[in-house]
């Protein structure tokens, strides 16, 4: 072989073990989670309904009969990225009930406390991103309350 020909051979060599060694050598990092989210949303309901209890079953707690007043908020919405767990905490002093929802609005998990001045609330583990509906809804209380919540992603 030639000289040329020798240090083409000898470079290309270099070349590929300079470029597979930092391959071999480095790791792909996992990419962070996001971080939690939290906070408070505040709820008002002023037209108390009672009959809920009697049409609801282990999760559905909000489907009465007595319309919502234009002056009602009783949804407020999370958007996630991933899989994670949503802890919903209510501050309610009376009668309230809660639901969680997916973005077609099957409920997904629900409270009515077993007394009246239970704190409505849940810990749920969400499996997917999306659009989540946490709903509270006044039963025989007062017209405002607040819930907190956090979403921890897995």
């Amino acid at each position: 072989m030639n000289r040329r020909a020798t240090l083409a051979v000898v470079t290309l060599a270099a070349v590929g073990v300079a470029g597979s060694v930092p391959a071999l050598a480095a790791k792909p990092r996992p990419r962070p989670k996001p971080k939690p989210i939290a906070g408070t949303w505040s709820y008002t309901d002023v037209t108390p309904d009672p009959t809920v209890t009697a049409n609801s079953d282990a999760a559905s707690h909000c489907h009465g009969n007595v319309p919502a007043s234009p002056s009602d908020v009783n949804v407020h919405t999370l958007k996630v990225k991933g899989r994670g767990t949503l802890t919903v905490v209510g501050h309610n002093m009376g009668d309230w009930a809660m639901e969680v929802r997916d973005k077609a609005g099957t409920v997904l998990a629900g409270s009515d406390g077993s007394t009246p001045t239970d704190p409505e609330g849940t810990v749920i583990a969400l499996s997917k991103a999306g659009t989540y509906s946490v709903v509270y809804c006044n039963l025989e209380a007062e017209p405002t309350t607040t819930a907190s919540y956090k979403y921890v992603y897995r």
